[in-house]
């Protein structure tokens, strides 16, 4: 198993063939992995080998979200083995595995999210920036990160979402795969594919967010007339000083400040401990509770399917549920009431 991992990767899993994040997150897991099965012969890999492992995975303190990655992995590349001729069939379908557990994920509800909205326009254009873009438009952290002049339209509204940016190693990989690479620290920042074929495509923004690029165009103009020479024009949105792009951790740090501030400013009623990609699940949320149909909260979302939109937010529509319950309750009150009149 461990040299099969070893040409998988490097067949299948290593850029140009899968993202670098993908494949990054697939090392992880694979070192993970090689301790326990790494020595089994791949024709002698059972579904009993995989259940023990996830099960010593687990109590070793893996998460159950971390060790179903696993799973998904093995079984992905067992896939390629069966395709390979290597087995006749693969081991990881029969495998037990960790039930999926409740996610972390929380969401503002409209008050607390418009007051926090409201609370980031005393803050720079780039608070504001990334506030309005997750907690409005249900962006992801990198996929902020990557937006460029080029992906805005002002005349139609339109934000194009084609790249994101994530700090990752370059160790063994070309670089010139990449449009765009910035080095920082040990790492490098790098202009990627986004997550999935969905997650690229437009959205219309809201004038709001719309009118918040436009002041960050500003700033950028004014930065660059500024420094002249000195600054890096490479055209993203979100950007430092010099011009060069932010990392999701800037993100990250961001929105926590946003949140520190506003909690010792409204020290009665505080907002709950969220994580950045948290304004993710309130942006739809809010559109969920405000009856816009699924389908079109997905696409927002630039989810694959509206499946993974129910699935995500299922607590959000069993609220909902009971809406056509409460809509034929005041049909007949309405009709009651009139004829009281008459």
């Amino acid at each position: 198993m461990r040299e099969f991992f070893s040409q998988w990767l490097e067949v299948s899993v290593k850029p140009p063939a899968r993202s670098l994040g993908t494949y990054e997150n697939y090392q992880y897991c694979v070192k993970r992995l090689l301790p326990h099965i790494g020595n089994v012969r791949i024709d002698r890999l059972t579904p009993l080998h995989l259940t023990r492992m996830y099960n010593t995975l687990l109590a070793g303190g893996l998460s159950n979200t971390t060790v179903r990655m696993c799973h998904r992995i093995v079984r992905a590349a067992l896939n390629k083995a069966v395709k390979w001729h290597f087995i006749a069939a693969n081991p990881a379908l029969a495998a037990d595995v960790p039930q999926s557990m409740p996610s972390p994920a929380q969401a503002l509800d409209m008050e607390k999210a418009l007051s926090l909205l409201r609370f980031t326009e005393s803050m720079n254009v780039y608070a504001r920036l990334i506030i309005s873009l997750e907690m409005l438009c249900g962006l992801r952290d990198s996929e902020v990160c990557g937006l460029r002049w080029q992906d805005f339209e002002r005349d139609t509204g339109r934000l194009y979402i084609r790249h994101n940016i994530c700090r990752r190693s370059l160790d063994g990989i070309d670089p010139s795969l990449y449009e765009f690479t910035w080095k920082q620290g040990r790492k490098y920042l790098i202009l990627d594919k986004v997550k999935t074929e969905s997650s690229c495509n437009f959205i219309i923004l809201p004038e709001y967010v719309s009118h918040v690029i436009e002041q960050a165009r500003a700033v950028y103009a004014q930065k660059k007339w500024s420094l002249r020479s000195a600054f890096h024009d490479f055209g993203f949105i979100l950007c430092d000083d010099i011009g060069a792009p932010r990392s999701n951790y800037y993100v990250y740090q961001t929105v926590q400040k946003a949140v520190a501030l506003y909690n010792a400013d409204h020290a009665d009623d505080p907002l709950p401990r969220i994580r950045a990609h948290d304004l993710r699940h309130t942006a739809a949320t809010l559109l969920l509770e405000e009856h816009v149909d699924i389908k079109y909260v997905s696409r927002q979302l630039r989810h694959s399917s509206t499946v993974i939109t129910q699935n995500l937010y299922q607590h959000v529509t069993d609220r909902m549920a009971a809406l056509p319950a409460r809509t034929i309750d005041n049909m007949i009150e309405s009709n009651r009431r009139a004829g009281e009149k008459r």
